[in-house]
């Protein structure tokens, strides 16, 4: 099931998890990916977004359960970042 976020829904959701600071370095952070010739690899923006995450420890992802629960709560986090990411960046990966 495909569920569509508006886009004032992603930003509140992200503005009660995140600081602006921290969305702003994470932008920073993928706009390093994009070498001299533009081109982004899609691998390295989820590497980066994952690093994000699991830098925040969030007590919500189960860590510890089994593989289904684990993500499905990592992928809360996971693809609201994305979206805020191509959609700041303009990116169509």
């Amino acid at each position: 099931m495909k569920v569509v976020i508006s886009e004032p829904e992603l930003n509140l959701f992200l503005r009660r998890r995140f600081s602006p600071e921290e969305l702003t370095q994470l932008i920073d952070d993928v706009k390093d990916l994009i070498d001299e010739q533009g081109i982004i690899h899609i691998s390295e923006v989820y590497d980066t977004i994952r690093q994000f995450i699991k830098s925040k420890k969030f007590s919500d992802i189960d860590e510890f359960g089994d593989d289904n629960s684990y993500w499905r709560s990592y992928l809360l986090y996971e693809k609201p970042l994305i979206a805020y990411v191509k959609s700041i960046l303009n990116l169509t990966i």
